[in-house]
């Protein structure tokens, strides 16, 4: 909990830093005295006088604001070239836009790095992608795919493993059709399909195969502390036999239920067969029963690979998987503003904090993908034209400029005093979504 706490601090802090420095350099650069930067919203836990600027650290670590000398409606001063209400509409644009497009530039140099530095991926992406299962009432069922069906090619692009697969799918439009050229039982068939009807199934509905290699483990692992070691092949639970990954935890479930165990019971354990070094081994093996899936876990993971890629590769892929991320959260955006959306989907500091704690125990490309991915965010989110943000305040500038004039003070205040009720409300509401998705 506290490497949590700690992290989602930092890293926010950081995110939030890049945010305001580009309002502050901005300002700077055109000539507006800066009053505060602030690291968080008031009230202030440390702050130091330096030249004409009040730097802060302020107790609520979810967001942070530069003041600029006029930008207030009630310090306005057109005569005075130090207020930013003498400044050009360019020079206030360039201001407001600044702190978001640093954040975009941020994710612009982080993205890569995880590429460039490596990634862990599931050992399944480099496997040629066969379909281990259909799900009944799947959009891939009724396109008539099935088990252990091969996919050559999607929309006439040849892919040879998982990942390609992937890749492919993701740069697909959701107005296209999909083309599977598959192979089935040494016969290539075709299945055509569209995508906005994948993604409003949410998924295809098939699973691939998953070898049952173990990878890794949790902090609280049963199954670390009976012997088993990363590398490991599972291939039976109390004489179950284990086939695939995804056998593992059903065929657990049905066994410690069979037995009448429960979280106050735990009983003796299971005995788990595997392969090492070509050798058959068998140990003991006590699940623990986590609360919050309502699941028994040896709390292992299964086999991945770490990918890393060249400068140039890098940058490429860092900026095409940015490019992907932009659009699903317009997507999202769009199906939102249809009421087509989940108010479920949306994640508040809890759930950011505790995915942010994830990745920093994880490793340091996962907690860069992490920050540029929030940073990213970031930068979207404030340039919508929300009052309070700089998306609205953008908008006000393009309404001045259509009037040729500002608008009235009494107008500006009130849209930004709903625009701050909005975003305190959504703030508490996706707080409360993740407390109660926790319980």
């Amino acid at each position: 909990m506290l490497t949590t706490i700690l992290a989602f601090l930092i890293v926010l802090g950081i995110l939030i830093f890049i945010h305001e420095l580009g309002h502050y350099l901005a300002a700077r650069h055109v000539g507006v005295r800066v009053e505060a930067f602030s690291v968080g919203f008031p009230p202030t836990l440390w702050g130091k006088q330096i030249g004409e600027t009040e730097y802060r650290i302020s107790w609520i670590p979810v967001g942070g604001y530069v003041k600029l000398f006029g930008q207030n409606v009630n310090d306005e001063d057109p005569d005075d070239p130090t207020n930013y209400a003498s400044k050009t509409l360019f020079e206030r644009l360039y201001i407001l836009t600044a702190g978001p497009l640093m954040n975009l530039l941020f994710a612009l140099i982080f993205m890569p790095l995880v590429f460039w530095i490596g990634m862990e991926i599931p050992a399944y992406l480099d496997d040629s992608p066969r379909i281990k299962h259909v799900q009944q009432g799947s959009y891939a069922q009724q396109l008539g795919i099935q088990a252990n069906d091969e996919i050559v090619a999607v929309n006439g692009t040849f892919v040879k493993n998982w990942e390609e697969f992937h890749n492919v799918l993701g740069q697909i439009s959701p107005a296209d059709s999909l083309i599977f050229d598959i192979d089935r039982g040494g016969n290539s068939i075709y299945i055509e399909g569209s995508a906005i009807e994948m993604h409003r199934a949410g998924s295809m509905g098939w699973s691939p195969f998953l070898e049952p290699v173990v990878g890794g483990f949790s902090g609280k692992s049963p199954a670390k502390l009976s012997g088993i070691q990363v590398g490991d092949k599972i291939t039976g639970i109390n004489g179950s036999p284990i086939n695939d990954w995804s056998d593992i935890s059903p065929t657990v479930q049905k066994l410690m239920k069979a037995d009448g165990i429960n979280a106050l019971n735990p009983g003796s354990g299971l005995t788990v067969e595997l392969e090492r070094n070509a050798e058959v081994e068998f140990v003991e093996v006590t699940p623990y029963f986590d609360t919050r899936s309502q699941r028994w876990l040896f709390g292992m993971s299964m086999s991945k690979n770490v990918r890393s890629h060249s400068l140039g590769e890098s940058i490429v892929l860092g900026s095409s998987r940015l490019w992907f991320i932009t659009k699903a959260t317009f997507s999202f955006l769009g199906q939102m503003f249809k009421g087509e959306g989940s108010m479920d989907d949306l994640g508040g500091p809890v759930k950011i904090g505790m995915v942010i704690g994830d990745a920093v125990r994880s490793g340091i490309s996962d907690l860069f993908f992490l920050m540029a991915f929030i940073s990213l965010q970031l930068g979207i989110f404030n340039l919508l034209p929300i009052p309070a943000l700089d998306g609205g305040h953008i908008f006000m500038l393009l309404v001045e400029k259509i009037n040729g004039k500002p608008l009235s003070i009494a107008i500006r205040e009130r849209t930004q005093m709903i625009g701050f009720s909005v975003l305190i409300f959504l703030m508490i509401f996706v707080t409360w979504n993740d407390l109660v998705s926790m319980l």
